[in-house]
């Protein structure tokens, strides 16, 4: 396997490239298997040290009003009290934001264990009998509006119930008593402990400051320009003055301006610190992923922590109605400080985020918002609209933070009638020249990590019903019947045609759509999988509303090889559709070990059942299950012998081509994936679930002991007390440690974080990885269970691919069958 530097998490990564993708959390500070460092020694023996007093408590308020239908018994809004200290809350904090960067494994099976995980932990929090809190989460159900109330005295108090994300965990906890497509909504209200409050903002914004920071090469990376353009027209006809523009400010210019101008509404388009490093481009603090990037006063990035942020942004007086950030990780710290700071509202995302969501979530906000600035009609208008036009709803949480109760009558904001302007004239009707569309092809990642301005299209991507677009969205910014949308892609190859074409009724609102998750090419079967070198074609783009023709392009782009894989952090998620059961050669392979197995079991009558025979406690799993990979080593070994060899040529950037188990005895050699990847197929073959570790320069296989193990895994079955960090509480509210990383699919457990987790399955036996090109090598079996173990370290680990995983999410095997006869 070629080694490559794998390219960062998006917003983090280019916001080209979107923002998304859970960006890798800070190195763990040892080896797994390191030892604590001695004590110093002592002069002389002292006295035993005093007892440290218990930390300070607080109380965390979970509020709603049951809806009039329930027969809780409740009160007109209850209350459910949570007694929280942040050095034992912590690590059910750490648990939740690990839970929540993985979100892509929640399925429905698994939602169910973590509600009935949460509600036990409520249960311990508040006090109260089990079923006084399953009456709770019930009544929540209906209520459809849910306020937690965290306090706010100074930064290093109640700091981690700002970093838990209540919006996931409530969700889940009372998605058993709701239907799936029902409104609800979490909002966080702040509440001030000290003496003298701010006085409230007013609640009708009167001016904007649209803060456009993307500093140096950073601006390249990121499509900030299109978000701020869209915030200052959305919302340019509902002020009172005209909008302001504030590019690359430095911290006295922001401040300044802050002060001078005291916008009523600040938006921030920006990238958190960490894209600094996944651009390489400067170290940033590993407790500072989640501030915000800006001009250094005289050269360079400023990486400016939310402490630091905060008081810029609310310089003016009075403090703004609402700050905004569409910057990854912004809610828990940089948004919950604004508020603290002075502005009545903060919107920020819990996790990581695309282009396509700022945009989608921003201009359905800002142009609900500025119908009658209910803030809260507007933020639920906005949640719904983004979550519908997902293709998952697996999606960052954003958040609502207020400096006032929503759930209070007198909290109300203002109407329509108090907000017209003297003057003001009705807005005319949407026309066809008002539409704004913005086509993004997905560009490639170079060998720096950076994007590249060229298009290649995986044959794997295609076959797994992916987009190639980046970004297809379309903006109309008025309200008013239009004609439909009719859109129609075409890749060109050979004679033959991919053709996607349908037509959309665009919405009578004001709306933005996004159509990339639409658009999906069908596959040419002859051309496109016999291709043995890249092709270049042209991708044709016709979209018109009615008669009128809105874009019109040909894109070249370039279609790689059905047998080259992408290793470019994007792409590599499909590894998985290159392992094939079915191929000829791995039927070939399971005969020969059938001997093999016979022997090392000494039994005449056994075969390969995969986990049939295990135990329910497990304990024979490696009894069981070891004798059937080891039979299928011998087979290769001693049978089936195979040479170590570089991979072919290929000749496009992060990428390589890949040897189907047939092509692999065709030729009697194999590079360490293509090995990897067929004893996948075999171990896929006879059941037994089988993973791919990614790391630097090189790839192997392992398997899962048991399907029970398995199951674990998919259900977040570890020990909150096993996290790292558990227990530590610092004033610097460690934003991204070793267990929020998170993964840019289900199937697919990458970086650091999710190496601890899966560490703990090797270690107790569950996982096991195993060096296959030993098998090359004419070593033993279980020296390749030592050294494939001892291969897996923070430094080098990129990923897991767990094959089982990828196939319930129909990442299927890709047909190369006839690509070779």
């Amino acid at each position: 396997m070629n080694a490559s530097t794998r390219p960062a998490p998006r917003k983090t990564v280019a916001k080209v490239a979107t923002k998304t993708k859970s960006r890798p959390a800070a190195k763990v500070a040892a080896a797994p298997n390191a030892t604590a460092k001695a004590a110093p020694r002592r002069a002389r023996p002292e006295a035993a040290a005093a007892p440290l007093p218990p930390p300070p408590g607080y109380a965390v308020l979970i509020r709603y009003r049951p809806a009039a239908t329930t027969t809780a018994g409740l009160p007109p809004v209850a209350t459910l009290k949570l007694q929280l200290d942040d050095r034992g809350f912590y690590p059910e904090v750490q648990r939740w934001r690990y839970v929540v960067a993985n979100r892509r494994r929640i399925t429905r099976a698994t939602r169910d264990t973590l509600a009935d995980d949460f509600a036990r932990w409520l249960t311990a929090q508040s006090g109260l009998a089990a079923e006084d809190v399953t009456r709770h989460v019930r009544a929540m159900a209906s209520a459809q509006l849910v306020e937690v109330v965290i306090p706010y005295e100074k930064e290093s108090k109640a700091w981690a119930a700002r970093l838990f994300p209540w919006e996931t965990t409530l969700a889940l906890a009372t998605r058993p008593w709701r239907d799936e497509a029902e409104a609800f909504t979490v909002v966080r209200y702040l509440q001030p402990q000290d003496m003298k409050p701010r006085p409230m903002p007013p609640p009708t914004p009167q001016s904007l400051l649209v803060v456009r920071s993307g500093p140096g090469e950073v601006g390249s990376h990121y499509a900030l320009e299109r978000e701020c353009e869209m915030v200052a027209s959305t919302l340019q006809l509902q002020l009172a003055q005209a909008p302001e523009r504030l590019n690359e400010p430095d911290r006295q210019l922001l401040q300044d301006t802050s002060r001078h101008m005291a916008p009523s509404i600040v938006h921030l388009a920006g990238v958190d610190p960490y894209a600094l490093e996944t651009l390489n481009l400067q170290s940033v603090d590993p407790d500072n992923t989640d501030g915000f990037v800006l001009r250094m006063a005289e050269r360079g990035y400023d990486a400016v922590t939310p402490q630091q942020m905060a008081p810029l942004l609310t310089a003016g007086k009075p403090a703004p109605v609402l700050v905004a950030a569409s910057s990854c990780f912004s809610a828990s710290r940089l948004c919950a400080l604004a508020v603290a700071g002075g502005a009545r509202y903060a919107v920020g995302f819990f996790d990581t985020l695309t282009d396509a969501d700022a945009m989608l979530f921003f201009g359905q906000f800002y142009r609900e918002w500025s119908q009658d600035w209910d803030i809260l009609r507007a933020f639920d208008s906005a949640r719904a609209a983004w979550l519908a036009q997902q293709a998952t709803a697996q999606n960052s949480g954003v958040v609502l933070w207020s400096r006032h109760s929503l759930l209070e009558p007198d909290a109300s904001v203002t109407t329509a009638e108090t907000r017209a302007m003297p003057g003001a004239t009705p807005e005319p009707e949407a026309t066809v020249d008002d539409l704004k569309l913005v086509v993004e092809l997905n560009q490639d990642v170079g060998s720096s990590g950076v994007l590249v301005n060229r298009t290649s299209l995986n044959y794997s991507l295609l076959h797994n019903d992916r987009s190639p677009f980046r970004t297809f969205f379309i903006d109309k910014p008025r309200a008013g019947r239009l004609p439909p949308l009719h859109v129609e892609v075409v890749l060109e190859v050979g004679n033959d045609n991919c053709r996607c074409r349908f037509a959309l009724d665009l919405p009578e609102a004001k709306a933005g759509v996004e159509l990339a998750s639409r658009i999906r090419l069908p596959l040419v079967a002859g051309l496109l999988r016999q291709c043995t070198e890249s092709l270049r074609t042209n991708l044709y783009v016709n979209v018109r509303c009615g008669d009128r023709l809105l874009q019109e392009s040909s894109e070249r782009v370039t279609v790689l090889p059905a047998d080259e894989w992408r290793d470019d952090g994007e792409d590599h998620r499909w590894l998985p559709s290159f392992v094939l059961p079915r191929d000829p050669a791995v039927l070939k392979v399971i005969g020969s070990a059938q001997r093999y197995l016979r022997t090392l079991l000494d039994d005449c009558t056994a075969g390969f059942d995969g986990y049939q025979q295990l135990a329910a406690d497990d304990g024979n799993a490696a009894a069981v299950v070891d004798p059937q990979v080891q039979a299928i080593w011998a087979a290769l070994q001693h049978d089936l012998p195979l040479h170590y060899i570089n991979p072919p040529p290929s000749y496009t950037s992060r990428s390589q081509r890949l040897r189907s188990p047939s092509e692999v005895f065709r030729g009697q050699a194999a590079t360490c994936i293509d090995l990897a990847l067929l004893f996948a197929s075999c171990l896929e073959f006879v059941g037994i679930y089988p993973v791919l570790f990614l790391i630097e320069g090189h790839a192997f296989p392992g398997y899962w002991r048991s399907d029970k193990a398995w199951w674990r895994m998919k259900q977040f079955h570890f020990d909150a007390a096993a996290v790292p960090g558990a227990g530590q509480v610092t004033p610097a509210m460690p934003a991204a440690t070793a267990m929020t990383s998170g993964q840019s699919e289900g199937w697919m457990f990458d970086g650091v974080g999710n190496l601890v987790e899966l560490l703990r399955y090797v270690q107790g036996g569950s996982l096991v990885p195993f060096e296959s090109t030993f098998v090359a090598a004419q070593r033993g079996f279980y020296v390749s269970l030592e050294e494939g173990s001892s291969r897996l370290h923070p430094d080098t680990f990129d990923a897991m691919v767990d094959i089982q995983s990828a196939r319930g999410a129909n990442v299927t095997p890709l047909p190369l069958f006839d690509k070779f006869e």
